[in-house]
């Protein structure tokens, strides 16, 4: 199964592939660069939401599991 896409194969094709042209690899392996950029781009920019979320709700279960401790004494 391919992970990555049509696209992104071709150019990792294209850049391993030693009968094609310099400039053709050197745009393949530009363009996926810039394809690798903006994916970092995109999880830094999304994974900062989901952290203090994921710190909130640890709160809440450690505070539940102390009131079950409690009650259970």
């Amino acid at each position: 199964m391919n992970k990555f896409g049509g696209y992104i194969s071709r150019l990792m094709t294209t850049i391993i592939d030693t009968e094609q042209d310099e400039f053709v690899v050197r745009l393949a392996w530009n363009e996926l660069k810039r394809i690798n950029i903006d994916v970092e781009e995109f999880l830094r920019e999304n994974s900062k939401d989901d952290l203090p979320e994921s710190n909130e709700k640890t709160k809440e279960k450690q505070l539940l599991q102390e009131d079950k401790n409690v009650k259970d004494k």
